[in-house]
């Protein structure tokens, strides 16, 4: 399959979009937190959170010198990434200065059908190439622990165990 990963535009987006464009961007959204959702209780619903959750991801996107990009093969729109930059407060001192500003790839969906194909390597390869011109030396992903594919799909492509968050529930819900 030949695909080619673009920067998304308006017709993509939430903002000023056609509405079949966004609806599969919403849909991706839908998706990818419908299965989180199966790997976490603290998810919410995708189908009552796609829409608002995917324009606040854009505006992070802009506010924070970052992007959303996607894949695309003869018009149709295979899978996206989110993308920005993060900071470290000033103040917190325990990390190198140099460290201190990291891009951030807070989300990452590829249709099923479209899986294996190396559309998400070539997502977060942009990414890269967005964070290198912005003078970053590193790249961060967060998953959920039990999420094995993309763990081994991370490492595969270069990526390695940063910093491991354990949680206790105090109550059942």
């Amino acid at each position: 399959m030949t695909f080619h990963i673009r920067h998304a535009v308006p017709r993509d987006c939430p903002k000023g979009s056609a509405k079949g464009d966004r609806k599969i961007l919403v849909n991706f959204m839908t998706q990818l937190q419908e299965f989180e959702r199966t790997l976490h209780p603290n998810r919410s619903d995708g189908r009552l959170i796609g829409s608002d959750h995917l324009a606040y991801l854009e505006r992070l996107a802009i506010e924070q010198n970052g992007c959303i990009l996607v894949a695309e093969s003869l018009g149709e729109l295979l899978g996206f990434l989110v993308c920005f930059v993060e900071e470290i407060d000033a103040g917190d001192k325990h990390i190198i200065e140099q460290e201190c500003r990291f891009g951030y790839i807070s989300d990452l969906y590829v249709l099923p059908k479209s899986r294996g194909q190396g559309i998400a390597t070539a997502l977060i390869q942009q990414a890269e190439v967005h964070f290198k011109a912005l003078g970053l030396s590193t790249v961060r992903i967060t998953f959920l622990h039990n999420n094995y594919l993309a763990q081994k799909f991370y490492e595969d492509i270069g990526y390695q165990p940063y910093e491991i968050i354990y949680e206790k529930r105090l109550c059942d819900r």
